[in-house]
């Protein structure tokens, strides 16, 4: 082995193209080894074949992660890694592309440090740089709804996937952070998740140092559902009947708020040591606005779960004081429920007229 060669280690986060990526890296794999990049062929499972799957998922496998459905085979960790090994070894390039978002699984086990320290000792050999994208949270958060809802089962709604999503997955902080920690800030390549198609895979190969310039237009490879549809498709799909389906389950409002705010603050902060200029979105009553607009388009077919509207108006009772914009957005989601409903039309009023907003 080549202790010389640079491995640039490229662990996603979800949701910031790094499907395009590994579709462009497999497809012009010979165009990337012109200018002395390999992108191996090892560690590439049979049914996603473009990204390092096998590299991945063995081990977080080995530490407590269940793998996706779409992962099938049973390769063992040290089976990969010997493959990608002799790859490595034999290929003349001196720099290597690895890629597969699943490698964020090891920041989120119940022991980090020890899944992430696994995969160093496997990678010790090469002067290893990891290569992360961070996305603003309340993109991230939409775009993760959109594509869990892909599956053949439906989530609950918007406002209960939120609260009962990872804190870490989101923010993205502690990601960031376990992986610096074992690998050396130094070695941490971290961008903007923002460009699309050919900007994007510019600018990648850009900051490995990847002299390629691609030159075709790159397609959407994970195009997300149209938001006038994902609502109806959702209900369609879920385990539940319409009225859990459609019902926001948050027994303590104000853990729901505070919990947005945690995670939009260890965001920023990791943004701002990673020297990104992007700040978090997320708030709670941004997670209520997105979940009106995910509504609208079912008021035309009456699909409206009234306990929802009282739950939504109760909810906005108890923040009123100490969140007036959540509570107001809480307020507006109901109104457009119940047009007719006088209380909370004439509640709804006060806010706006407390915060000075137009109807």
């Amino acid at each position: 082995m080549d202790a010389t060669k640079t491995l640039y280690l490229h662990i996603g986060h979800y949701k910031t193209g790094s499907s395009a990526l590994q579709d462009y890296c497999s497809r012009h794999a010979d165009d990337l080894r012109q200018q002395g990049y390999l992108y191996p062929d090892a560690g590439r499972p049979l049914r996603n074949p473009t990204n390092h799957g096998h590299l991945s998922l063995s081990v977080a496998r080995q530490h407590g992660f269940v793998p996706p459905p779409w992962y099938g085979e049973d390769v063992a960790a040290d089976d990969a890694y010997a493959a990608l090994a002799a790859e490595i070894e034999a290929a003349p390039e001196t720099k290597i592309v690895i890629s597969s978002e699943e490698f964020v699984q090891l920041a989120l086990r119940k022991d980090p440090a020890a899944a992430i320290g696994d995969l160093a000792r496997r990678l010790s050999a090469w002067d290893t740089r990891i290569v992360f994208y961070l996305r603003e949270p309340l993109s991230l958060l939409k775009s993760w709804y959109n594509e869990v809802n892909k599956g053949p089962v439906g989530t609950r709604n918007f406002p209960s996937f939120f609260n009962g999503m990872n804190e870490n997955f989101l923010s993205q902080q502690a990601i960031w952070t376990r992986f610096a920690d074992v690998f050396g800030h130094e070695n941490m390549i971290t961008l903007s998740y923002g460009e699309v198609g050919l900007a994007h895979i510019e600018g990648f190969l850009k900051a490995v140092g990847c002299a390629h310039e691609p030159a075709q237009p790159q397609e959407l490879v994970q195009a997300a559902q149209p938001i006038e549809t994902l609502e109806r498709r959702r209900l369609a799909k879920a385990a539940v009947d319409f009225g859990m389906a459609s019902f926001s389950h948050i027994k303590d409002i104000g853990a729901f708020q505070e919990k947005a705010a945690r995670i939009s603050r260890d965001f920023d902060e990791v943004a701002g040591r990673a020297g990104l200029a992007v700040r978090s979105k997320l708030t709670s009553a941004a997670v209520i606005a997105h979940y009106a607009r995910l509504l609208a388009p079912l008021l035309p077919d009456g699909r409206v779960n009234q306990k929802e509207v009282d739950n939504l108006r109760d909810m906005a009772f108890a923040v009123e004081e100490r969140d007036p914009l959540l509570a107001r957005e809480l307020m507006e989601t109901a109104h457009m429920l119940r047009p007719d409903g006088k209380r909370i039309k004439a509640r709804l009023e006060e806010y706006r007229a407390k915060l000075g907003v137009n109807p």
